[in-house]
């Protein structure tokens, strides 16, 4: 039985290049919801042409209730809901059962990257850089890595020209990787249409999965150095006081936890804290 995890963000989707197309209340939101799930049905009708028996899809993008589930393919399972509900985030459930394979559609650059639709690394409004035994990662590197631990090869990456560089050159040349644009700034592209692009996500997909034996997980050395800049001293504050949280400057933590699994789901805790702001007389 071949099971595949299937990780979308929307900054990489097809002809998503704005705010107004990525979070809820925003006026053009509801077309930036279609064009994701588009993308995700194009992968997972790849992954259906080359065999596989159970699909898990997770919404990774903010609020992640932005995939249209009435329209999602019928061999996918959804994973929905809010952020602060799944401990894992990005990646909640990817433990539920040995995946042999993952998939990220949909995916950005890293913070600090020119030339790329939205660039920033988990959390814009608070990380300013996240390393990895002291090289940045974005949340291509750092999701690959996290599912590495658990023996998980990411085997097909879509986004951006700037992304799908990124992930060759984090997880190899031997992944296969569909850019559906090119960014000229932070809200500009020169796109190709969804009629060019689906087709193209579907058959890399279909090949990936093909040929998942011969990619190799994404495997920094362990144990695991993670480091988080942040933007501000009290989102510093903030993200330090909770557990396997080790202040290390004024802007600086490192997490610790006995894996990378626990790592990831000590990561997001201090995120989710560095970004609750406090009451006005506490601040």
């Amino acid at each position: 039985m071949t099971n595949v995890y299937v990780s979308v963000d929307i900054e990489g989707i097809t002809g998503v290049v704005h705010a107004d197309m990525m979070m809820p209340g925003e006026h053009e939101y509801g077309r930036g919801r279609r064009l994701m799930t588009g993308d995700a049905n194009a992968a997972i009708e790849g992954l259906v042409q080359a065999g596989a028996d159970y699909i898990l899809v997770s919404d990774g993008h903010g609020p992640m209730r932005n995939l249209l589930f009435e329209e999602m393919h019928p061999a996918a399972h959804l994973l929905t809901g809010t952020g602060n509900a799944k401990d894992h985030c990005q990646l909640e459930a990817a433990d539920s059962r040995p995946f042999d394979a993952a998939v990220f559609i949909g995916y950005h650059a890293m913070a600090r990257t020119f030339k790329a639709i939205h660039p920033h690394t988990i959390a814009g409004a608070c990380v300013s850089e996240l390393r990895l035994n002291g090289r940045p990662h974005g949340e291509t590197g750092l999701n690959a890595a996290i599912l590495g631990a658990l023996g998980i090869p990411v085997i097909m990456v879509s986004g951006d020209t700037t992304t799908v560089a990124e992930a060759r050159a984090f997880l190899g040349e031997g992944i296969e990787t569909v850019a559906v644009k090119e960014a000229v700034g932070r809200n500009a592209a020169i796109c190709r249409p969804p009629t060019a692009t689906r087709s193209e996500i579907t058959a890399a997909t279909a090949r990936a999965l093909s040929r998942f034996g011969e990619i190799a997980p994404y495997t920094p050395d362990r144990p695991f150095n993670l480091e988080v800049d942040f933007l501000t001293m009290p989102q510093c504050d903030r993200a330090a006081r909770t557990t396997n949280i080790e202040r290390l400057g004024p802007l600086t933590i490192r997490v610790h936890g006995d894996d990378p699994w626990a790592q990831y789901f000590a990561l997001w805790a201090g995120l989710r804290a560095a970004l609750t702001e406090p009451a006005s007389w506490l601040a």
